[in-house]
């Protein structure tokens, strides 16, 4: 856990956020997200900003002292935070090597980036999260990843679905928010999802589909549980998410004894301040879904619920800010 006696000298909290959304996701996401997250960062005594990657300038004429420009203005590694989780939803793929590239470039060039560019990569993807986590003492979700190119027709990843029974959930390995799953009950149904993916040469993950699931939640904030936020699953919705039908009833809710292991795994193999575990409930047993490094909180104008998703923001904010001022405390510099 990050010091939190000192204080961090930093001013800034740069999101940078590839914004190419409509009118329509912009206002909803600003309303949501963004204005609630500016004003808690504010009363924290920082300025939040969403950067597009191409707003960033690196000077490395002097590789031994880089100069960068947010906007023109010069920003350094005491005065700025800037957040680098890797979006790669279907409208922001043209981004995705900037960010890749700009998020090392600015933890080489000594900025404190509280998700750490490895750490986003391997939360972004499904399989690599899994890989990533393979010791942990709740099981994870048996998962089968496939790309869907020009040649996803001649069935050649046919032998990697062995171990997998029908239906399975099959969904792109590295979006989110419910968007492109399906259920498929044979191998027909399998093919053509994967056809229909190759369109795009999108990466799937295929896992067994759990009817009746429940899931939980858990916001972690320097290694521990902060807040539990619980989904159900209303009829043949796939997933918890709002965008196919499920349900939300966010609250304080007591972290089941069988999950406390496994949120101490998770914060030992995730050196990050702030993180999401989802886990799935079967009925019988628990499984581990997927991790999010920036797992948002939406506000929806309900006083309680609005009054929770505060306290997750601003305990994430100021596990930013007590990790910054370790970081400058102990010289900086790159990883």
């Amino acid at each position: 856990m990050a010091d939190t006696t000192a204080t961090s000298p930093a001013r800034r909290l740069s999101w940078i956020y590839p914004d190419r959304g409509t009118a329509w996701q912009r206002r909803a996401e600003d309303e949501a997200v963004w204005e609630p997250y500016r004003k808690v960062a504010a009363d924290l005594g920082l300025e939040m900003t969403l950067n597009k990657p191409e707003e960033v300038a690196v000077d490395t004429t002097d590789a031994t002292r880089p100069r960068v420009y947010l906007n023109g203005d010069p920003v350094t590694p005491a005065d700025t935070i800037f957040v680098t989780s890797l979006y790669s939803l279907p409208h922001q793929s043209q981004d995705v090597e900037n960010q890749l590239f700009l998020f090392t470039i600015l933890e080489r060039a000594g900025f404190y980036l509280p998700i750490p560019p490895a750490l986003s990569y391997i939360g972004e993807d499904k399989t690599a999260t899994m890989l990533h986590l393979r010791d942990s003492p709740v099981p994870l979700l048996p998962t089968v990843r496939v790309i869907g190119g020009r040649e996803a027709m001649s069935g050649h990843y046919d032998p990697a679905f062995a171990n997998l029974d029908y239906p399975m959930i099959v969904k792109p390995a590295y979006w989110g928010m419910g968007l492109g799953i399906s259920v498929v009950h044979n191998v027909h149904d399998l093919r053509g999802v994967i056809g229909l993916a190759g369109g795009s040469d999108t990466a799937l993950v295929a896992q067994p589909y759990l009817p009746g699931v429940h899931e939980k939640r858990v916001y972690c904030v320097d290694g521990r549980a902060h807040t539990v936020l619980e989904g159900v699953k209303d009829g043949y919705c796939l997933m918890v998410t709002k965008a196919v039908g499920g349900r939300h009833e966010r609250g304080y809710a007591t972290l089941p004894a069988d999950l406390e292991d496994a949120i101490a795994y998770a914060a030992s193999r995730l050196p990050t301040p702030y993180f999401c575990v989802d886990f799935l409930i079967d009925g019988d047993r628990y499984w581990i879904s997927e991790i999010e490094l920036d797992g948002a909180v939406a506000f929806n104008g309900d006083p309680e619920q609005d009054r929770i998703a505060e306290s997750i923001v601003r305990s994430r904010f100021q596990a930013y800010q007590a990790g910054h001022a370790a970081f400058v405390a102990g010289g900086g510099g790159p990883a």
